[in-house]
């Protein structure tokens, strides 16, 4: 009983093995020389995090970042690229700290 039990674990373990397709090397090759010659990862960035900066839930700045984002996807060439309603959610802290005036309510 041991043994068969072993067989079954040994078969049940090598199966992914043959079952895996073949990886292209090639193609993987050409994406990883894009994201190294062309990354906007950083630019990316930058913008969401420099120049937009901290996004509380509804507040202005997740209105532009979300603006931004939606439009920068569009000009990468994302033809759907939209913004969906999400709640009717108010913000409850002001960028410079206190609570808002519904947050007391």
């Amino acid at each position: 009983m041991r043994k068969v039990a072993l067989f079954l674990l040994t078969a049940a373990l090598s199966f992914p093995v043959f079952a895996q397709e073949k990886v292209d090397l090639d193609m993987l090759t050409r994406i990883r020389q894009e994201g190294f010659r062309h990354s906007q990862v950083m630019a990316t960035a930058s913008e969401l995090d420099d120049r937009i900066g901290p996004r509380l839930t509804a507040s202005p700045n997740m209105k532009r970042a979300n603006e931004w984002t939606r439009d920068q996807l569009a000009q990468w060439g994302l033809a759907n690229a939209h913004l969906e309603p999400w709640g009717h959610l108010r913000p409850r802290l002001a960028a410079g700290g206190g609570l808002g005036a519904d947050a007391l309510a």
